[in-house]
């Protein structure tokens, strides 16, 4: 068996992981270890190489080669270790787990633990197979409340969240006609997208009312409309109860024709090392602003971190990989002996849809009313450029704002915002909306954030001023 002592022992290759490995060394660090259970890629940009329209080389040229990184230290290829920790006795800080070359036993002194998240799909029939020797995979999935070998899924069923299943499903888009998609947050829609570009006839299926749970409806509206424009069939509020050999079952009876099926319904936070080392467990690992976990020398980052929401102070999992790098800084440098926190954060995204750009911070005004939280919201119109100009874009923006002083909020302080734009990118927008909702920033506040106009870029209307003015009309009355 394979026995080592390190100062700082890593667990998970994610973005978190990765992120982390990169600033210890980069600090002075010199003994570490780093265990990964799958190869290192670019999660988000998996759908894209199985489209091969944006990366026409396929999910491949997203997989990270530890050996070639120019992002990574090359000491990574003698400190990684292919494999999975099966248990943290954090008492004894000690880890154990197996290996592509069998069992290993690795001494610390500090944990950074970044387990990410795994698939969660629905418990439904018809979902796994009742083969039997499952060794291969590393890596879970949870179906309802159980974790189970990915290696179980029945043929032609698939999720993405790593190099593998971009594989697998690029594979299966080569020899089919049709898919069912379930699911349809960024990875659900980007998924149907990449299928589409492949050829195939996808249908999406979504539990929920309405597209996107990001977005309230009648801005996840605009994106239903725009998959229905290019031939996408949409089932909502209804949930797949089946799945056969060559079609899906719907709880209303409703049979799908299918060649395979894409489960995008979301992930869950892998708390599997945390509960075997005792930590605190609500929604996800419980951490501080350090990143510390309830064990001192144990620090977690990332999809498994539970965090407070910036606007309302509530536990969140935000499930973002730029935010798992920033704490992979904060737990490093608290690592190292050097004190960090991390800032105020919040839930945000960013995506596309055939060409229909969507992106929405902090809280929808529908999440907010089931919470009993009094808002009010205003949405306007967005226009790229001048209205003469015809390279102009139209789309909408909302903004979330509170009602009233409670809960902790203050009244008139923005929540929440999303947007919705035609063939150009609401980046900009998004990340200063991140700024003013993590700032816990009120309407008033807008004031101060300046507007830089090029007739090339935007259209004269300072579009800070114009929220101003419609959330202080809408404050009045």
């Amino acid at each position: 068996m394979l026995t080592l002592r390190k100062r700082v022992l890593i667990i998970g290759g994610g973005p978190g992981g990765r992120f982390s490995y990169m600033t210890l060394r980069r600090m002075g660090e010199k003994s570490l270890s780093i265990v990964m259970n799958e190869d290192p890629t670019v999660i988000c940009s998996l759908p894209y190489g199985v489209g091969r329209k944006l990366i026409p080389g396929g999910p491949e040229e997203e997989v990270v080669d530890l050996a070639n990184s120019d992002r990574l230290p090359p000491e990574i290829v003698e400190d990684a270790i292919r494999g999975v920790v099966t248990e943290l006795d954090a008492e004894n800080h000690i880890a154990r787990g197996t290996s592509t070359e069998g069992p290993f036993e690795i001494h610390f002194e500090k944990v950074l633990l970044a387990p990410g998240a795994v698939p969660w799909l629905p418990s439904v029939k018809g979902l796994l197979s009742d083969k039997e020797g499952y060794m291969r995979d590393l890596t879970e999935i949870m179906v309802g409340s159980e974790y189970v070998s990915k290696e179980k899924l029945a043929e032609n069923i698939f999720v993405m969240r790593g190099a593998d299943d971009a594989r697998a499903l690029d594979a299966f888009a080569e020899k089919s006609d049709q898919a069912v998609v379930v699911g349809s947050g960024a990875i659900g829609l980007e998924v149907v997208e990449a299928l589409h570009d492949r050829g195939l006839a996808v249908t999406l299926v979504e539990a929920l009312p309405h597209l996107i749970a990001a977005m309230d409806m009648d801005m996840a509206g605009k994106v239903s409309e725009r998959l229905s424009e290019w031939g996408v069939s949409i089932y909502k509020n209804i949930q797949l109860t089946e799945v056969r050999s060559d079609r899906v079952v719907l709880s209303d009876g409703t049979e799908i024709k299918t060649d395979g099926v894409v489960f995008a319904t979301g992930v869950r936070p892998n708390v599997k090392l945390a509960r075997s080392a005792e930590l605190s467990i609500e929604r996800g690992i419980v951490v501080n602003e350090k990143m510390q976990s309830s064990h001192p020398d144990i620090y977690v980052v990332g999809d498994a971190a539970q965090i407070s929401d910036a606007v309302t102070g509530r536990p969140i999992l935000p499930l973002i990989g730029t935010l798992a790098m920033r704490q992979g800084l904060v737990a490093s440098a608290n690592i190292m002996g050097k004190e960090m926190f991390l800032p105020p954060a919040t839930v945000w995204g960013l995506s596309a849809i055939f060409d229909l750009h969507w992106g929405s911070v902090g809280w929808t005004e529908e999440l907010a009313n089931t919470l009993g939280i009094q808002v009010f919201s205003i949405t306007l119109p967005y226009h790229t450029r001048e209205k003469a100009m015809v390279n102009g874009k139209e789309g909408l923006w909302k903004v979330v704002v509170s009602a009233s002083d409670e809960k902790g909020l203050k009244k008139g302080q923005i929540i929440g915002f999303q947007v919705v734009i035609d063939g150009e990118s609401p980046l900009f927008l998004t990340e200063r909306f991140i700024d003013i909702i993590t700032r816990r920033e009120t309407v008033s506040g807008l004031f101060s954030h300046y507007f830089v106009h090029s007739p090339y870029h935007n259209t004269v209307e300072d579009p800070y001023l114009m929220l101003l003015f419609a959330a202080q009309e809408a404050m009045a009355h």
